[in-house]
């Protein structure tokens, strides 16, 4: 009986027939998807702080009621911002091979580090927060702040906290800490994106592209996207 396993090295020998640029998109297609079952397994015992889980936001959170509101296209906003974030650096090529421990890893650190901004009533993050857009992006760190409270990750926030985070007086106050480590992350994994941006970055130039614009295209080709 033929297992998984032979169908999958079938699907892969057919594919590997095709044209480069199909092959391609046939192997971004099912690497979205298998990222998608994923986080769909993960993400009910990571979006919410440990303690909390089985709790609502309260409005006065950092999240407005309207926002956090328990619906499929508020779940699909937030899942879709993590898909592209985690397949922008599979372009890059600098993603681990899936199941792996440094792969799981960073799956928790995109997607908990969204949930803490989106979700911590911790003023120390949230002032973090806000100082690293107002930092890194000036008169639009607002409009900037108030999308990701929208839709989750984009290439300006991560950009923004990830400068902001470097600096050497970023960790120095143990509230910040404290606030990160009630949705179970750390320093080590901020350090973690922080490389991942870092060599992502580095790769998409020699590419003559850049981070924001390949997030860019991948955000639109995940759930909850927007469409103008």
């Amino acid at each position: 009986m033929p297992t998984r396993r032979d169908h999958w090295s079938d699907s892969q020998t057919s594919r590997n027939k095709a044209a480069p640029s199909e092959l391609r998109s046939h192997q971004r297609q099912d690497r979205g998807l298998r990222l998608h079952l994923a986080l769909a397994l993960l993400i009910p015992g990571l979006f919410l702080p440990t303690g909390v889980r089985s709790q609502p936001v309260e409005a006065g959170s950092a999240l407005p009621p309207q926002t956090i509101a328990q619906s499929g296209r508020t779940s699909s906003v937030y899942i879709g911002s993590v898909m592209a974030m985690l397949a922008t650096f599979e372009d890059a090529g600098i993603l681990p091979p899936e199941g792996t421990p440094q792969a799981n890893r960073i799956i928790k650190a995109v997607i908990q580090f969204q949930s803490a901004f989106l979700k911590s009533d911790q003023q120390a993050i949230r002032q973090f927060f806000t100082d690293a857009h107002r930092a890194k992006l000036g008169s639009r760190a607002e409009e900037v702040e108030t999308a990701f409270r929208l839709s989750g990750w984009s290439a300006d926030t991560l950009e923004a906290v990830i400068a902001a985070g470097q600096e050497n007086s970023a960790w120095n106050s143990t509230a910040l800490s404290e606030g990160f480590r009630e949705f179970n992350i750390g320093k080590q994994d901020f350090d973690i994106l922080a490389e991942l941006y870092r060599q992502s970055s580095s790769a998409f130039s020699t590419q003559g592209t850049t981070f924001q614009q390949v997030y860019a295209k991948r955000r639109r080709e995940m759930p909850g996207a927007t469409t103008e």
